[in-house]
């Protein structure tokens, strides 16, 4: 519990954005990949430019 509590504050405090507005941004866009064989298709919907810019900013405040 507490190391969901941590990250939660860290996604708000990154982004500016409430982690309920985060959550429910971000799941609506998800990654399927299809192996048929030897090929491997990928299927995503491109996620918009301020959920793009949401990550890009965890990104480069998270401790590396």
């Amino acid at each position: 519990m507490f190391a969901a509590l941590a990250v939660s504050r860290f996604v708000e405090d990154a982004t500016g954005w409430s982690i309920r507005k985060f959550v429910r941004t971000a799941r609506r866009y998800r990654t399927v990949k299809i192996r048929l064989g030897q090929h491997q298709l990928t299927a995503e919907d491109p996620l918009p430019a301020h959920l793009r810019e949401a990550l890009a900013q965890i990104n480069r405040t998270a401790p590396h």
